[in-house]
């Protein structure tokens, strides 16, 4: 009895110490705010071997993966406006997918530093001459197996200097040439869909059209599943 006693004290010393050798060490959290039906949160705890919260009051710092699905910056909580460019350069990783509140149109030129596009309008949500994209990396781990359909609303942006595109729309219409710091029409041009950057620790994956409006396409979850393991994978929290 004493030497049964004796292996469960142990034990819970051994416990105790590993506790302090690891002071505050944050759960890994996919954190999920906005309009993202799109999201199946026990499948992606499934895929990704971590909890899923839609808690808007979830704190940053137990947060491996922070998605913003449509949802307009100033709609955040204050703690996630102030600490967001943070959490970031300390190593977080961030979808932000898009819509009638995202980007530009959303007021994200608040944190324009971390955002993997080129934000130049404050209105940037509308329609295009829908077309099929064209994958710029097709090896990449977030396209393994995926098919798109055709994108007809997307937020109009341009590619950022230093990001990596990973899908693109042909485009063809009237805002494609810049003059002066303006857009005028003539000729055709391309519209970034997918794009990668880095931030400091950090990594960011913006997706400058609505998930929600692709319920039709057949690998949409697969994507979904894709995107949120590898920016958990690449996520330093």
């Amino acid at each position: 009895m004493r030497n049964r006693l004796a292996v469960v004290a142990g034990l819970l010393l051994a416990i105790g110490w590993a506790s302090l050798a690891h002071p505050g060490q944050p759960s890994r959290t996919i954190l999920v705010l906005g309009d993202a039906a799109y999201i199946t949160d026990a499948d992606i705890r499934q895929a990704a071997g971590v909890p899923v919260s839609r808690d808007p009051a979830t704190p940053l710092q137990d947060v491996a993966v922070l998605v913003l699905a449509n949802i307009a910056f100033p709609s955040l909580p204050h703690p996630i406006q102030k600490g967001l460019v943070d959490f970031v350069n300390g190593g977080g990783s961030v979808l932000i997918t898009g819509g009638a509140q995202s980007f530009g149109s959303g007021g994200y030129k608040a944190v324009a530093p971390i955002i993997p596009f080129e934000i130049r309008s404050d209105s940037d949500w509308r329609f295009i001459t829908f077309r099929s994209p064209v994958a710029l990396q097709p090896g990449h781990p977030i396209l393994a197996g995926v098919t798109f359909i055709t994108v007809g609303t997307i937020n109009d942006m341009n590619p950022r200097p230093g990001a990596v595109e990973i899908l693109q729309s042909p485009g063809g219409g009237g805002a494609g040439m810049r003059v002066g710091g303006g857009h005028v029409g003539g000729g055709s041009f391309l519209f970034p869909l997918i794009a990668e950057v880095a931030v400091g620790a950090g990594r960011v994956i913006g997706i400058a059209f609505d998930l929600n409006d692709f319920a039709g396409m057949p690998d949409r979850d697969l994507f979904v599943r894709n995107t949120l393991t590898y920016l958990l994978a690449a996520s330093r929290r």
